[in-house]
């Protein structure tokens, strides 16, 4: 999405912070959404304290990462749970067996795995430098300045969402709200596959295992392990680690990479193929190499060398991804 094609309405939605009523509205429509007989059944249900529900009440907070959740959970609308606005998704049952369609406690806690990812623990997905790259990648800006422009943040606010990893949760409401890109693509990088299974409950079966690279044991190959040998990708035998590991690392293992060097394993996130700065697997004319890449004020890229730079052809050159991860031997 170039920011240059965007409506000044859906430029100026990206650049106001949204107005939510929480507190106790927020909270009474999730009881109502669930059907819920109190709000001891709702801090069981989401995995938050009676306590925290009534600090959100008394300081009309908004839980902007429990929206998000529950979004990606159920499938209802962030229109519904924010605002209460009638539009796409407002049934909590919507991934329920055709058995299950009344909301309430008892259906809802002993079928918790009918939901797409689970709605009493934080999501797993990379903020920080991560997902900045990935807004840069969706709306095509050079530089920090332009995004926090973009977004009406300082470049001080994005630099500490850098260094501490952090996710915007209302920035990323707020983006979903005014483009329409999905939530998960936005928390991800990938749209949800359907038959994809719920990964904070269960594991899929050895058969549907085998299938998507996920062992039996609880453990994920990465399909794409290569080894950079004089400058060609050699296919090695598959990287293998938990879903934890994988989500810490910031790569998706079925679509991303592994590359092995001479005492490296470098995790490349595929989608990042606009060069920012840091480390990037590339090839020229069809030869590998992993280096680090850079565009500098005069809006082109180079190859840094130490203290040396050199001009970097993007016609003879292609971009596979980038560094987001290595694991060095010592």
């Amino acid at each position: 999405m170039n920011i240059n094609n965007c409506s000044e309405i859906v430029l100026n939605k990206m650049k106001k912070p949204l107005e939510v009523e929480g507190g106790k509205v927020f909270v009474n429509r999730l009881v109502h959404l669930f059907g819920l007989r109190s709000k001891v059944e709702l801090s069981e249900l989401i995995g938050v304290s009676t306590g925290s529900l009534a600090t959100w009440q008394t300081r009309n907070v908004v839980p902007y990462e429990l929206a998000i959740r529950l979004h990606l959970a159920t499938g209802v609308s962030l229109e519904y749970l924010l605002f209460e606005e009638l539009k796409g998704n407002y049934d909590v049952m919507l991934y329920a067996p055709n058995h299950i369609t009344q909301p309430n406690y008892a259906n809802i806690k002993h079928n918790l795995n009918i939901f797409r990812y689970s709605i009493c623990q934080p999501i797993n997905y990379y903020g920080g430098a991560v997902l900045i790259e990935r807004l840069v990648s969706i709306f095509k800006v050079s530089s920090k300045k332009e995004m926090g422009e973009l977004f009406s943040v300082s470049v001080g606010t994005l630099s500490t969402w850098h260094t501490r990893k952090i996710a915007p949760h209302e920035l990323l409401c707020r983006i979903h709200l005014a483009t329409g890109i999905s939530m998960h693509f936005l928390c991800f990088g990938r749209e949800w596959e359907e038959g994809q299974q719920q990964r904070s409950i269960n594991l899929p079966s050895s058969s549907e295992a085998s299938n998507k690279g996920m062992l039996d044991n609880g453990l994920q190959s990465c399909e794409q392990t290569y080894e950079l040998d004089n400058g060609q990708l050699k296919l090695s035998s598959k990287y293998v680690a938990n879903d934890l590991f994988w989500s810490k690392i910031g790569i998706n293992p079925p679509s991303d990479m592994v590359v092995i060097g001479l005492s490296e394993l470098y995790f490349i996130n595929v989608t990042f193929k606009k060069v920012t700065k840091g480390q990037y697997l590339f090839a020229i004319n069809d030869n590998y190499q992993i280096g680090e890449l850079r565009q500098l004020p005069d809006g082109n890229i180079y190859l840094i060398d130490g203290q040396d730079k050199y001009p970097f052809n993007t016609d003879t050159t292609k971009i596979h991804g980038k560094v987001v991860s290595i694991l060095q031997s010592v």
